[in-house]
């Protein structure tokens, strides 16, 4: 399996270590575009991580090395899952690199820790995993966009799938932190059944008998499955040998269920229903290059990670292009960047007003392909054009700008945006400020909780 970074023109990679000398980018002595990616790639987390990096490699290659035909450099950087590591490397990337992007890719302790000082450098910062949820709400940023899809349009769609099959019952197992209470709340917001039983098993389980006895004596409609990594494959394994698969379905998160954890689980991991933000068998005008180069190139499956990692650079180009690929003018490149204007692989992709994604979500089955494979298989789309519920939250408004070539006053055109999804808030009208915050605004109601998104 191919792990190594990749090298072109103008592209240059620096070795994951904070104390990495700095590299020489092949062919270029002041590139234009510098864009730092501050990701875990060791310990926990790793997988995440490391294919974040490698969609966005991916995409970098089909660019040629570009961004709107200027130079690029891209500097990489582990925080090894820690908070202080990540601050420090972050700290790094703004003194000695002048970075103008930074994507992360880490858990949400980093997140928590190094946001405030990217934001604060005034680099673009463009995030591929979890962070504070008042950076959709009351502490979002200009300067701050979440590309990947938030765990809470994940769970809501869970909800709203228990909705569509009329389940009334469930039981949750979930590890013993407060993601899993925060889960369970979101999902309660688009579901009006009951959770019936709560399992918490401790942190690195293996066994899980008194969680599926709790589960049969108490004769759920469904299972949502929390769990992900050696967890969820271990749990997934015994409620497969205990008999209560062919009974009561099992749901599980994306993260849980990606197509490198399949073969581990067996067939005891076939026909389970995941919810996820991307499919392999997704219809989108790059999907199927993705793939293949990138299978070509790695020895392994696309994930949801290598796809927003993907995603993030082909946004990175389409808002240089529309810019002439002036980096340099930061209102020019954030109106580029609200307007998303790129062919995403997840579907349907932009910004709301607080620079929270307004995504597609997907209902998948694990299941064979031809070759005998183990894979995913899309089911049906769960929510469409998902909005956050924090957007009344965020201070910021603005109304989106045409793009270059377009008549003044006029915008290009774009898709008409669907109905909001049953229990969800349409997209706001805001008035029109660029980038910074209203004179005034209502008081807004009580925001949710934190919820990162699980690795």
């Amino acid at each position: 399996m191919r792990r190594s970074l990749f090298a072109l023109l103008a592209l240059a990679w620096l070795a994951p270590s904070p104390t990495a000398a700095l590299p020489v980018t092949t062919g270029v002595s002041n590139p234009t575009i510098v864009v730092a990616i501050i990701a875990t790639l060791s310990g926990p987390g790793a997988m995440a991580g490391q294919d974040s990096v490698d969609g966005f490699s991916t995409a970098m290659r089909h660019l040629g090395g570009r961004f709107s035909n200027q130079e690029v450099r891209v500097v990489v950087q582990d925080d090894k899952g820690s908070p202080d590591t990540a601050l420090a490397v972050a700290r790094r990337m703004i003194e000695r690199e002048k970075v103008d992007f930074v994507v992360t890719a880490v858990g949400l302790p980093s997140m928590t820790a190094m946001v405030k000082t990217l934001t604060e450098s005034r680099a673009f910062v463009l995030n591929l995993d979890a962070a504070p949820a008042s950076m959709a709400g009351a502490t979002c940023s200009p300067w701050y966009f979440q590309v990947a899809t938030p765990v809470q349009a994940i769970h809501e769609a869970i909800g709203a799938h228990l909705g569509a099959e009329k389940m009334r019952r469930v039981a949750v197992i979930g590890t013993d932190a407060p993601a899993t209470d925060q889960a369970i709340g979101t999902i309660r917001r688009s579901w009006p059944g009951e959770v019936i039983e709560i399992r918490r098993p401790r942190h690195g389980a293996t066994r899980y008998t008194e969680e599926i006895i709790a589960i049969r004596h108490a004769s759920p409609d469904a299972v949502i499955n929390l769990l992900t990594g050696g967890m969820g494959g271990a749990f997934a394994r015994e409620y497969a040998v205990s008999g209560l698969k062919g009974d009561v379905p099992l749901i599980g998160v994306w993260q849980g269920w990606e197509r490198p954890m399949l073969p581990a689980m067996t067939e005891a991991g076939m026909d389970v229903l995941n919810v996820a933000p991307w499919s392999p068998d997704l219809e989108t005008p790059l999907g199927k290059r993705l793939i293949t180069d990138f299978e070509l190139e790695y020895g392994r499956p696309v994930t949801g990670w290598v796809a927003q990692g993907y995603d993030t650079a082909q946004m990175l180009d389409a808002a240089l292009r529309a810019t002439g690929g002036r980096a340099g003018d930061r209102d020019a490149v954030r109106n580029a960047l609200r307007r998303a204007e790129f062919p995403s692989v997840r579907g349907t992709f932009r910004f709301d007003t607080n620079h929270s994604p307004s995504v597609n979500v997907y209902l998948r089955r694990t299941t064979r392909d031809a070759k005998g494979r183990p894979t995913e298989e899309l089911r049906s789309t769960l929510l469409k054009d998902w909005h956050s519920r924090d957007v009344a939250l965020c201070p910021m408004r603005w109304t989106e700008e045409p793009a270059p070539g377009h008549a003044p006053g006029t915008a290009p055109p774009k898709p008409s945006t669907p109905a909001a999804a049953p229990g969800q808030p349409p997209k706001p009208k805001p008035p029109t400020v660029p980038g910074q915050q209203p004179p005034a605004k209502p008081k807004p109601p009580a925001a949710a909780p934190p919820v990162g998104q699980a690795r």
